[in-house]
């Protein structure tokens, strides 16, 4: 009976091991969306911002310059203050291109 008993033990123990070392390597493949934004840093490319469409951003300058904006689009943008310079439309937002 005690021989029964430490098997399960042991195979208890063996298992928990496995688990932790499992999650562990889950853990490191998992894709983090920090670590690719901080290639962006979230501030200029090649003179550039990128960013998704608010509301607020819905002034008269940036509807002028690009009137097919709409909101949750992403969009490579100057600006000049507060009013947009340039706008142009883009498939990804500057976090999902790296």
């Amino acid at each position: 009976m005690k021989k029964i008993g430490k098997l399960v033990l042991n195979l208890r123990i063996s298992i928990n091991r496995y688990l932790v070392i499992l999650c562990f390597f889950i853990a490191c493949n998992a894709p983090s969306n920090n670590a690719e934004c901080n290639d962006c840093g979230g501030g200029i490319i090649d003179g550039y911002l990128y960013k998704k469409v608010t509301l607020e951003d819905f002034t008269t300058s940036l509807i002028d310059i690009e009137p097919s904006i709409n909101i949750d689009q992403c969009i490579r943008y100057k600006m000049d203050g507060i009013d947009f310079t340039e706008a142009t439309i883009v498939d990804d937002c500057c976090c999902t291109i790296y």
